[in-house]
């Protein structure tokens, strides 16, 4: 099997941190050829923030005042952690890092460098009343509040829409999954999506 670079999409709530850990899992279990390496960018960004560094100062203000991290910082996370542990011959589950188009291009860029082709967008479709009845459902202070769900789902139309596009343009294959069944449902959709069944 080919190498696969999937990156996950969907807005908040739909599922794709779910999704991504039981293809990482699927994957480990059924291609022991190839490794799997899937970059956690909250994990990647909270220990940045802990390194005491200026740059990561400035980004923990920013993060605790609730605003969005500059465009760049996801890239260098991703080139730090993929410079050391990944060598283009595993598979590649990308969460949380193409969220605006120039993030894309560079993802884009870094696949391109280590050669690579099976190149996929998951994007999961929920309705924004579904992805809103789960966030509340989950239980967290900052997903229950009606503006702050709101302001997700609009940021997520007007820059995380057009960073899958700028990936489709780039040549990616574009996947959209029906989010609303159940979450096994959905991963046996996203393996025949795949072909890995």
């Amino acid at each position: 099997m080919e190498p696969l670079t999937v990156a996950f999409f969907g807005i908040s709530g739909s599922g794709k941190g779910t999704q991504a850990e039981l293809l990482e899992e699927y994957l480990k279990e059924n291609d022991a050829a190839h490794g799997v390496v899937r970059p956690e960018m909250g994990n990647l960004l909270r220990a940045f923030m802990q390194s005491g560094t200026s740059l990561a100062q400035k980004t923990g203000e920013i993060v605790s005042s609730g605003g969005l991290v500059p465009s760049f910082m996801p890239i260098y996370l991703l080139t730090g952690m993929l410079n050391e542990s990944f060598d283009g011959s595993q598979h590649l589950i990308l969460d949380g890092t193409c969220r605006r188009p120039d993030q894309s291009r560079a993802a884009d860029d870094m696949m391109r460098l280590w050669g690579r082709t099976n190149l996929h967008v998951l994007s999961l479709e929920l309705t924004p009343a579904s992805a809103k009845e789960r966030l509340i459902a989950r239980g967290r202070a900052d997903d229950a509040k009606d503006e702050a769900i709101a302001n997700r789902f609009a940021w997520y139309e007007e820059h995380v829409v057009p960073a899958m596009k700028t990936l489709e343009e780039c040549g990616w294959a574009i996947h959209h999954i029906d989010g609303e069944p159940d979450v096994e449902t959905i991963h046996t959709n996203i393996l025949a999506t795949l072909k890995l069944t």
